[in-house]
């Protein structure tokens, strides 16, 4: 009998609201989150083979973007909780998605189909 794996979401932050909404969110989409306080060795985030790659805040993009380039080698799309205001620097940063606040079910539903497509076309959204 085949084991059924949910599609994991990394989550690297300590916003404990965001934290909350976003894993009520991704346990009725089917999906598990992996929360990280900071960001592990970027080839260990690959091995988990995740759906995306989630910053709860755009000063933690910031804080981040050794590891944001180094994902690039392994094609696991970028996600960012932000103001609106913030989009286009969010994605100056390596961003592939914005989140904007408040995150809602509908947004963060599509922000994963779009990530799952990527994954059907083999490339980063």
């Amino acid at each position: 009998m085949a084991t059924f794996e949910r599609l994991k979401i990394v989550m690297i932050g300590s916003d404990e609201m965001l934290k909350y909404l976003v894993d009520r969110y991704a346990q009725h989409g089917g999906y598990e989150v992996i929360t990280l306080q900071s960001a592990l060795p970027y080839q260990q985030i690959c091995d988990l083979h995740p759906l995306a790659v989630l910053f709860p805040s755009i000063q933690g993009l910031e804080r981040s973007q050794t590891l944001v380039a180094e994902l690039v080698n392994c094609e696991i799309p970028i996600i960012v909780c932000s103001s609106v205001a913030d989009t286009a620097r969010a994605r100056e940063l390596g961003a592939d998605q914005c989140l904007a606040h408040p995150l809602t079910y509908e947004d963060f539903s599509l922000a994963m189909a779009a990530t799952e497509t990527r994954g059907a076309t083999g490339g980063r959204v």
